[in-house]
């Protein structure tokens, strides 16, 4: 068979696109790590909010006359009425009263006396940054689910393409050298945690896609008409009837006394107020739901607090049950304290995992004759830059020194100038141990900040919990820099150097 033409192309374009290919693959892994990185940071989003507030009245329950009690302050106290007032009742991982709308949101105290307004700028950074990268919330999300997708196909090919992966499964060749060893760490850490790389990829894929995947669902079997895709999981909106509210204030104190007594089941978590003050509005009570994975269930009331209907996700279909357990499954929020430290121990291993796998790409090229040192050290700059910069995001955060609209700008500068700095000169294996020093030093200069500031007014288990693992983290960050040994060893091979340890 005679081959078809292909037109002769110039070297040198041929080169650009090799070039951009390579920059291309170098983005992607870039963000598959931080969104792994600040993913595992996320599972303790609660401790780390309740970490940055430290001297808010933490309680266990409140009353419904305190409930009924707050939403009249926070009437009183906003410009305007809302389109939805928010009231978050204290639960176990966040025992706090919170109320608010749109922007605005206060502590309360146990009587529902409006407090403090809420700050907690680093922990909603982490958030945004894990699930929307900070772009704009539909673009970031499904660019993340995209990442999703992306994962979930390495993971599968990855024991596809290594058929004795599974045989060599307690096989550590740290010694032999850097290329054994990079693929030995890769490939054990994604056998062991396989079960946990899966559910993580495919979970963060269908929350990712889940609006593209709506917009389908509405052309094909609703004429396009968005809204329509999500009563039949999560409920749509329920009548409520001509019963009308006391004083013109929905009578969320009645609201829950029904909730407790028909819904013993559940535990309440949020209230929402949906347009207050209007002939129209009701009440909603979004739920948690112990002992199963589903993240959340609702019961609908009138303005009066009386039930008028249920979403049903913890007790309907199979298809709400799995639904509501996506985001469990996700996030490890769900079985306490033990889960989460799973999480966080599962979710370091997915970390070193995607930045293994890059890695090992460099070592192979180096060892065939095709070093890339301006990208070995763009790489060490992505995989140590990024814990050393949400270091320094969090150090401007807790000291005031940064606005919370300066956060995420200041975050991808940093990180663009060091891999910018990087490409342009030094060497890999010193670019790994700065940033490793900086990211630990950064973390105990913000920590330090955030005792100074907060000397007085530390309490509640989760507030030393997570100073706690903040300080061991940093010491083994600094522990790992090893200054004594800064000047490679005289048989240090070249492609060691490309190692981000």
């Amino acid at each position: 068979m005679t081959a078809l033409p292909w037109p002769k192309m110039p070297a040198r374009l041929v080169a650009r696109m090799l070039s951009g290919h390579t920059a291309l693959g170098l983005a992607l892994s870039a963000l598959l790590y931080i969104v792994c990185l600040s993913g595992t940071l996320v599972v303790f989003h609660n401790e780390f909010s309740r970490w940055e507030q430290p001297g808010v009245t933490e309680i266990e329950a409140v009353t419904p006359q305190t409930v009924q009690t707050l939403l009249e302050n926070v009437l009183g106290r906003l410009e305007g009425t809302p389109d939805q007032v928010t009231l978050v009742l204290p639960t176990p991982d966040v025992p706090r009263l919170v109320a608010g709308a749109g922007e605005d949101y206060w502590v309360a105290e146990a009587d529902g006396t409006l407090g403090e307004a809420v700050a907690h700028p680093f922990s909603e950074f982490l958030v945004t940054l894990h699930m929307y990268l900070h772009l704009p919330a539909v673009a970031g999300i499904t660019l993340v689910g995209l990442l999703g997708v992306m994962m979930l196909g390495l993971v599968l090919t990855g024991f596809l393409a290594h058929p004795r992966i599974f045989r060599d499964a307690f096989q550590f060749r740290r010694g032999k050298s850097a290329r054994l060893g990079e693929t030995d760490l890769h490939n054990r850490l994604s056998v062991w945690a396989a079960p946990f790389h899966i559910t993580i990829a495919l979970t963060g894929a269908l929350l990712g896609l889940a609006t593209i995947g709506a917009y389908a669902l509405a052309l094909v079997f609703h004429d396009g008409d968005f809204e329509a895709v999500f009563p039949p999981i999560f409920g749509g909106e329920t009548e409520t009837g001509p019963a009308p509210a006391p004083d013109g204030v929905a009578d969320v104190a009645t609201a829950y006394r029904n909730f407790q007594a028909e819904r013993p089941d559940l535990a309440a978590w949020l209230i929402y107020v949906n347009g207050p003050g209007t002939e129209a509005q009701n009440i909603e009570i979004l739920t948690q739901v112990p002992g199963q994975l589903a993240y959340f269930d609702g019961v609908q009331f009138d303005a009066a607090g009386t039930m008028i209907g249920a979403t049903g996700m913890s007790d309907g279909e199979a298809g709400q049950n799995m639904a509501a357990a996506v985001y469990s499954l996700h996030f490890g929020w769900f079985g306490g304290l033990p889960v989460k430290l799973a999480y966080l121990a599962l979710g370091l291993a997915l970390t070193t995992v995607c930045a293994s796998g890059f890695t090992l790409w460099l070592i192979k090229r180096r060892e065939k004759g095709r070093p890339s040192p301006r990208l070995e050290r763009a790489w060490i700059a992505v995989v140590w830059g990024a814990p050393a910069v949400l270091a320094a995001t969090m150090l401007g955060a807790l000291s005031g020194v940064m606005a919370e609209a300066v956060l995420i700008p200041f975050h991808w500068l940093a990180l663009a100038g060091l891999i910018v700095l990087a490409m342009l000169f030094g060497s890999a294996r010193h670019w790994s141990r700065a940033l490793r020093l900086a990211a630990g030093t950064l973390t105990l200069a913000a920590l330090a900040v955030h005792h100074a500031v907060n000397a007085a007014n530390y309490q509640g288990e989760a507030s030393w919990g997570v100073s706690a693992g903040l300080a061991v983290t940093a010491l083994i960050l600094l522990a790992s820099t090893r200054p004594w040994t800064w000047r490679p060893a005289r048989d240090e091979t070249p492609a060691s150097a490309v190692q981000t340890g």
